[in-house]
């Protein structure tokens, strides 16, 4: 059996580097969230390939990705802390925006970005698959469609002055079908910003079974290096990289205190004795933290990127 091609080329080799028993994954879901995910796993075992010409490393096989109704439900698990409040990323692209433009949000969530572009941008638009939370922008008075970016892309090519991803290219398999639509509607010279999750090699080096580093939420892995391939396949220019330093040492801390301790359960899911636990190890992680902070470096558990259409 011949190796999957690059979600990113659609060509060139790729590499096995890892398997998971999907049982094992399916379980996880179970305990921790108690949602049912067996339906997405077609194989007992799936595996993470990586791009030869990218080093994009992405799950295969294809078709494990979440629906509408997965993200429904992890919203109604997580409540409102499911879709972040205001982060760097968003600060990164609203410092961007000059006044008048068109700017689009894919996977809006529910429309905390759009509210405050809308200060500066003289049209904003949102695509969200979550129905609930369309709805919710909705009511807010936003423009909000539940379409998908080819869809979308068919009706304007060309139209927008920033496109805006938060934590969404992480969800895609076809990442080059994906990038080529949010790309047709961008117009040339405009500006398109993506945050994803940072792991090195896995969701910050220290957990390769985060529920939610694993399909059917996420299907990719993401770090800079990628996105410097990214922008020589897509004709950018890669204008900024911005990591989420306010939480490096934070997150460093929390990842460690949780691979020591042995924690599965996610964030905002965690029982009163893994707190306990968490506190008590932090005594040691955080001073190691900082250390680290000091000496090598920590970027971020997240990183974002500022792309320039050529």
């Amino acid at each position: 059996m011949s190796n999957p091609v690059s979600p990113v080329t659609h060509s060139g080799t790729t590499f096995l580097t890892d398997t998971f028993q999907s049982q094992a994954i399916i379980q996880l879901y179970r305990e921790q969230f108690g949602i049912e995910v067996a339906h997405f796993f077609p194989t007992k075992t799936f595996s993470i390939y990586q791009c030869s010409q990218t080093g994009y490393r992405f799950y295969y096989p294809a078709g494990m990705d979440g629906d509408g109704a997965f993200y429904a439900t992890l919203q109604e698990k997580f409540g409102d802390a499911y879709y972040h409040d205001w982060k760097f990323e968003n600060q990164l692209a609203f410092d961007h925006i000059k006044k008048g433009d068109k700017v689009l949000d894919i996977g809006c969530g529910v429309g905390k970005f759009l509210v405050k572009a809308a200060e500066k941008a003289g049209e904003v638009c949102g695509l969200e698959l979550n129905q609930k939370a369309v709805e919710l922008c909705r009511s807010k008075g936003l423009n909000v469609e539940n379409e998908m970016i080819a869809d979308h892309a068919a009706k304007r090519e060309g139209y927008y002055d920033m496109v805006c991803m938060f934590q969404v290219l992480e969800h895609i398999y076809d990442i080059k079908l994906f990038l080529q639509d949010s790309l047709k509607v961008l117009r040339k010279g405009g500006k398109i910003v993506i945050g994803v999750p940072n792991s090195e090699p896995y969701f910050k080096s220290y957990d390769k079974y985060c529920t939610l580093n694993l399909p059917p939420h996420h299907m990719g892995l993401w770090n800079k290096a990628v996105f410097e391939q990214l922008a020589l396949l897509f004709n950018l220019k890669m204008q900024e990289v911005v990591y989420d330093e306010k939480g490096a040492i934070k997150g460093e801390a929390y990842l460690h205190a949780k691979y020591i301790g042995k924690i599965k359960s996610p964030a905002g899911l965690h029982s009163s004795a893994d707190k306990i636990k968490m506190v008590l190890l932090g005594l040691i992680t955080v001073p190691l933290a900082i250390i680290k902070k000091m000496t090598t470096g920590i970027n971020g558990s997240h990183i974002a990127v500022l792309f320039e259409k050529l």
